[in-house]
């Protein structure tokens, strides 16, 4: 049973009872990201987030990591553009103890200046492996590129300049307004008793959850070639995707996603692994924030395969393009999705998260045998709808990020895209 409240201190609070498991995953999402910050503010409020680990007015570091290891559980965050997130896992007879630990990390975290230091030099080798790692420094990069100067596309981590930069008092007055004070809602899924819940997040002190506005993303198509010093190519196809969300298009699109590259069988991965042997990675997903979002089909491959890569990208979204989709891997699509809702019904994370992403966006709460029939319910014209909006060459942007391409690759690049789009420019 799914049942939302609004505590007198103005959090709201999400539960779901589950009442045959014995696990209770718990979370509490602050509505503060990378987004929301100032450009010398930039990555404070990963900072902050690291810093919720290192000790209370009750509690030392070891205790809070000790605490949930000795009963077998879990404890975990997150800081993405948009949100700051912690969560636990655990045995649904500790979830009090674990509720009061997040809440003593909320609201009584010291943030002592011997931990700020070891801390801020974590957050520096984070940063320098994240410029190691190909797929993350492509993100950023692609970001930057279909949302350029905009703080939505700003580094969620910041630079090592703007954290040797953050003082106690900076970091200490971000947690107090935006953690301590800020917008907060909690959620929980699993065998819980939700009294109990409710009684740990009502000691939370008084929240005003107000939305702060946000400049709406003004997004950018076209070609970019980007060098980077990598081994690999990388490919993104994005689009923009229509806002406001809708629950029944985010159905259809994730059908949609299933059959043009989410899965094995998919569109993609035929056509460019298992028929063509042109790269080990291939794949394509979604990204939302609260008022833009974009699909993006995704490849990697040797410098050599450059040229093939492409084309074959190009040649199979212009096949779905012109030829829809067929019944049998509609069919396929939705199943693969009703599928992975059966399996994901065991998991209490999962059930958690759901409940954060449902609420957020507005979205009814289903029974999995609801969302089943919704799934089945989508029909294909709906489908060929979507996808032609999707599949909007003219509003698509093409990055390829690795390292240097010859000036004739280049060309060929530039001019296959340009066979395809009407907005072809290159970097």
């Amino acid at each position: 049973m799914i049942t939302r409240r609004q505590l007198p201190n103005g959090v709201p609070l999400i539960t779901e009872e589950v009442p045959e498991s014995r696990v209770c995953a718990l979370s509490f999402r602050f509505a503060i990201g990378s987004r929301h910050e100032s450009g010398q503010l930039s990555g404070i409020t990963h900072f902050v987030e690291h810093l919720l680990f290192k000790g209370t007015a009750n509690r030392s570091a070891f205790d809070i990591a000790a605490a949930f290891d000795r009963i077998g559980g879990y404890i975990n965050a997150y800081t993405e553009r948009e949100c700051l997130v912690v969560y636990c896992v655990a045995p649904a007879l500790h979830v009090e103890t674990a509720l009061e630990i997040l809440c003593d990390m909320t609201e009584h975290s010291l943030f002592r200046e011997e931990e700020i230091e070891r801390e801020r030099e974590v957050i520096i080798s984070e940063i320098v492996s994240a410029r190691d790692d190909p797929e993350e420094a492509a993100a950023d990069a692609v970001a930057e590129t279909v949302f350029p100067k905009q703080r939505i596309s700003a580094s969620i981590s910041g630079s090592e300049k703007n954290i040797r930069s953050l003082s106690r008092e900076d970091l200490f007055a971000w947690y107090t307004e935006k953690i301590a004070r800020g917008p907060l809602s909690v959620y929980a899924a699993g065998g819980m008793d939700a009294a109990v819940v409710e009684t740990c997040a009502a000691s939370l002190s008084a929240r005003t959850n107000i939305s702060v506005e946000l400049e709406r993303p003004a997004w950018k198509s076209g070609v970019s070639l980007i060098t980077a010093d990598f081994r690999q190519e990388q490919f993104f196809f994005l689009t923009p995707l229509a806002y406001p969300l809708e629950e029944r298009r985010c159905f259809a699109w994730a059908i949609l996603n299933a059959l043009i590259g989410d899965t094995m069988s998919s569109r993609l991965f035929q056509r460019l692994r298992e028929e063509n042997g042109f790269c080990y990675n291939v794949y394509s997903y979604f990204v939302l924030y609260e008022d833009a979002g974009f699909w993006c089909a995704y490849a990697s491959s040797a410098r050599k395969m450059t040229v093939q890569v492409v084309n074959a990208l190009f040649e199979e979204l212009h096949r779905l393009a012109a030829g829809g989709i067929g019944d049998d891997e509609i069919s396929a699509a939705k199943e693969h999705l009703c599928g992975e809702e059966i399996i994901s019904e065991e998991d209490m994370e999962y059930r958690m998260k759901r409940l954060m992403r449902n609420h957020l966006n507005g979205f009814e709460r289903h029974t999995l045998e609801d969302t089943l029939v919704f799934i089945r319910d989508i029909r294909k014209d709906e489908l060929e709808l979507l996808l032609r909006e999707l599949l909007d060459f003219q509003r698509m942007a093409f990055v390829v990020y690795g390292p240097a391409l010859p000036i004739r690759t280049k060309k060929k690049i530039i001019t296959a895209a340009a066979s395809k789009m009407n907005n072809c420019r290159g970097e």
